[in-house]
Parts: structure tokens; C-alpha cells; sequence
């Protein structure tokens, strides 16, 4: 996933081959659950005594950011191979992620970032597995590489599902992209893969035990249900995102834009009620330069007297523009968007390809436009 973040992700432990590797705040909450569960299923089944379950519960914990720091650390190596910039990683309550820059990514490079993740986390589960076989750990080291395997295994198998926000979500984002050539088109259909695997683990681990008999253990339902709802929250932004992007091109500032006039600022009310009568639409003043500077405020001229029309200044009665608050008539809503973020203004000039005044544009026509919402 390509972004960025102003504000610092968490806690900075240090850098890893150069890339920056914060811990969130929300981690100690899932390390406490794992730390508090484990420690009470070791104590219960009476393997290890009093203290040392919760001891090496907390060690437990402690192996699942190290199989969640590698798989991290794998994508953001593969990432540089592929020079994509500014990576960080933050190991967070899901586990973990990592963060890039603004860039323009091709769907090879993206499957081969995304899949560095899973690969690292088998890896290090075969690592693991070759220590059990070939040395004689005690109890203690034996349950922790046990737990090491599994977690390793059971990490990068569910990572490698064919479902956003998941790893191998990228393998059907990636087909999609190189079949139809938009991005925005393959993340939507691998959203939808997982939002099936989300009500999938809410299946494999509440409702099938259920159904069988079997009783629902508190830790794992919680924990099923919790990335179940991760997923589902994750795919319903990346949707609405993609859904946004591909409307972006569709939407022009001409279709949205009110007809609109330019005055000279100078001019009075009764110049404006004249015009009006003439043409109607919307009134924007310029200065001498021809810079729009206001929007006369139809609930604020109708207030004026028409017998002082002669007498009130236009800018009386006027709106003020923001600096630079001014569109082509033909940008689409890339440009538009652009607008949104760099110009302190409600409303928008729109100028022709002649530079004459022709119509005046709402942020909020904007942006229910670039989000589908128009009628």
C-alpha cells in the first residue's frame, strides 16, 4: 500500500538496512492478550507452573513481532530492489506494516513486494523446524520453537490468501491490472476476494465450531472476529478509494460549474442588478487584472434597496475568492482534486481556454462528484 504520514507512526526502535521501524502504542494491547491467553492455556493444561506460563506466554508474544518484523523487513527490502521510496515499518495491533512514499508501482514489482512477506515467514518457520530436529531443546525452548513454527506457518499461509488487505490479494489485483490496465480495477476485484476470506475466518472459527459442537474458545473467536473486522473495514476503504480514482477522469469542471459572468470589482449593485436582467447566472468580480475576487451573494443583494442600487460598492455584497481559486473548464477531477487541497476556498472561479470568466464551481459539487455521489 502506497502512503504517506506527517505524524510519527509510534515509537522509533531504529532502522533495519536503512528503513525506519516504529512500534504503535496499540501493540502492547495484543502483546498483553497474547501474553495473558497463553499464559492461562499453559497454566490450565498444567505444562508449565505458576509464573513461567506467563513468562513464556510474554516470550510467545514476543516471537510473533520478530516473525512479523522480518516479514516486514522482507517488503520493504524487495521494495528498494524496486527503488520504491521513503519505506517504513510499524508493527501495530494486526500485526504490522509498511508504509512507502508516493509513487506509480507496476503490478509485477507489486506481486514481488507483496509476496517477499509470506516467503520470509516460511522461511524462518523451516529455520525453526531444522532447530527442533537437530538439537535437544528443554521444555521451555521446545514449546517457544513449537509456537515459533506455527505461528511463522500460519502467518505466511494467511497472508498468501488471494484477498486485500492480505499479501496475496496483489496475485489477483496484479491479474486484473495487467488484464485491464487499471490498478484501481484489480484492487477492487481483490477486495471483494477478501471480503469473502473475512466472512470465511468468522466461519472457520465462530459459527463451524458452533455448528459441530464444539465449544467456541473466547480467545480465538475474539481474535477471529477482530480480523475479520480489520479486513472487512480495510477492503470497504480501499473499494471507495479505487471506486473514486476511476471516477476521477469523468467528472469535469464544465458539467458541474454554474454559468457565471465577470464584472469588473468596481462596479455598483446596480450594475449587477442590470446584468442580471440581462444574462442571469452567477456574478464573479475580477480586478483590473481580470483576477476574480468575489462572488456576489444573491441573499445579500436582495437586501439592498433598489432605489441605493447606485450607491452600494458590488464588493458590499460580494463573497471573497480565495487566491488562486481558479479552474480550467475543462480539468477533470484530478485537477479538481488538486484544488481541494492547496486553495483555502469554498468556491472556484472556472475560466475558458481564452481566459474569460465562465461559470462558478462549488467544493462540495466537487466532491460528490469525485466520490459518485452526484445525481
Amino acid at each position: 500500500m502506497s502512503e504517506t504520514s506527517e505524524k510519527s507512526p509510534g515509537i522509533k526502535l531504529g532502522r533495519i538496512g536503512g528503513v525506519p521501524v516504529y512500534l504503535s502504542s496499540s501493540w502492547f494491547i495484543i502483546t498483553a492478550v497474547i501474553t495473558v491467553s497463553m499464559g492461562l492455556q499453559l497454566s490450565r493444561g498444567q505444562w508449565i507452573p505458576g509464573l513461567g506460563a506467563y513468562v513464556l506466554g510474554f516470550a510467545c508474544a514476543v516471537a510473533i513481532a520478530i516473525a512479523v518484523l522480518v516479514h516486514e523487513v522482507a517488503h520493504a527490502m524487495t521494495a528498494r530492489a524496486f527503488k520504491w521510496p521513503d519505506a517504513h515499518i510499524v508493527l501495530t495491533l494486526m500485526g504490522g506494516h509498511t508504509q512507502f512514499g508516493s509513487f506509480k508501482a507496476k503490478p509485477g514489482a507489486s506481486l514481488w513486494v507483496a509476496l517477499a512477506g509470506p516467503v520470509s515467514n516460511f522461511v524462518l518457520a523451516g529455520v525453526g523446524w531444522l532447530v527442533i530436529q537437530n538439537l535437544e531443546p528443554g521444555i521451555y525452548s521446545k514449546l517457544l520453537l513449537d509456537f515459533f513454527v506455527y505461528a511463522n506457518l500460519l502467518l505466511g499461509a494467511f497472508n498468501a490468501l488471494p484477498g486485500l488487505p492480505l499479501d496475496g490479494g496483489r496475485l489477483v489485483e496484479s491479474i486484473v491490472w495487467k488484464a485491464t490496465g487499471s490498478q484501481f480495477k484489480g484492487t477492487i476485484a481483490s477486495s471483494w476476494v477478501g471480503r469473502v476470506i473475512a466472512v470465511g475466518v468468522v466461519f472457520f472459527f465462530v459459527i463451524y465450531p458452533y455448528l459441530r459442537g464444539q465449544e467456541v474458545q473466547i480467545i480465538t473467536a475474539v481474535v477471529g472476529l477482530m480480523v475479520a473486522m480489520f479486513m472487512w473495514q480495510a477492503t470497504t476503504g480501499l473499494i471507495a478509494h479505487s471506486k473514486m480514482m476511476l471516477n476521477l477522469p469523468t467528472v469535469i469542471a464544465s458539467d458541474l460549474m454554474k454559468p457565471a459572468s465577470a464584472m469588473l470589482s468596481q462596479v455598483t449593485v446596480a450594475d449587477v442588478f442590470a446584468r442580471l436582467n440581462q444574462r442571469g447566472g452567477e456574478i464573479i468580480l475580477v480586478d483590473a487584472k481580470g483576477m476574480p475576487v468575489g462572488v456576489v451573494d444573491a441573499q445579500a443583494i436582495s437586501r439592498v434597496n433598489p432605489s441605493q442600487a447606485t450607491e452600494v460598492p458590488a464588493l458590499a455584497v460580494a463573497r471573497a475568492l480565495g487566491q488562486g481559486a481558479i479552474v480550467a473548464e475543462d480539468s477533470d477531477g484530478r485537477a479538481l482534486i488538486d484544488y481541494l487541497a492547496t486553495v483555502s476556498s469554498a468556491e472556484y472561479a472556472v475560466i475558458s481556454g481564452q481566459g474569460h470568466v465562465v461559470g462558478l464551481l462549488h467544493q462540495q459539487d466537487i466532491v460528490k462528484a469525485v466520490t459518485g455521489r452526484r445525481k
